[in-house]
């Protein structure tokens, strides 16, 4: 039986440490957001609403390949939804909360934007 960190009311009673499997559950999920690309695919199913890959390929200038992968990682963590139609998918923003971190994460990052632009700790993806 697989313990469930979602069914807690907080994270309160999640055990913490690096081997800890609800945390490394959780650090696997918000790594869903951790790259340029997934981001800028959720800002412009966001932006448009439901869009052909296509159009995001286009819209990102990636190869169709990356951008089919980062969109199949952004649909595993539940991030996004695809609608099949004959030979094309479409995507969509599976759940108005991920708007919600990202809006968030938004607010977060103007408050810090200073510490984040200077931190050498973690490392540059962009």
């Amino acid at each position: 039986m697989q313990e469930n960190i979602v069914n807690m009311e907080t994270l309160a009673d999640v055990p913490v440490g690096r081997k800890s499997e609800q945390m490394c559950l959780l650090a696997k999920y918000f790594n869903g957001f951790a790259n340029s690309t997934r981001l800028s695919i959720l800002l412009l199913l966001d932006r448009h609403g439901e869009t052909k890959v296509g159009e995001l390929v286009e819209a990102l200038g990636a190869p169709q390949p990356r951008v089919s992968d980062h969109l199949r990682c952004l649909a595993l963590c539940g991030y996004v939804q695809v609608r099949r139609e004959g030979r094309n998918a479409y995507y969509s923003i599976a759940d108005d909360r991920v708007l919600q971190v990202l809006k968030l994460g938004e607010e977060l990052l103007e408050d810090n934007l200073e510490n984040i632009k200077a931190c050498d700790v973690t490392e540059e993806s962009c």
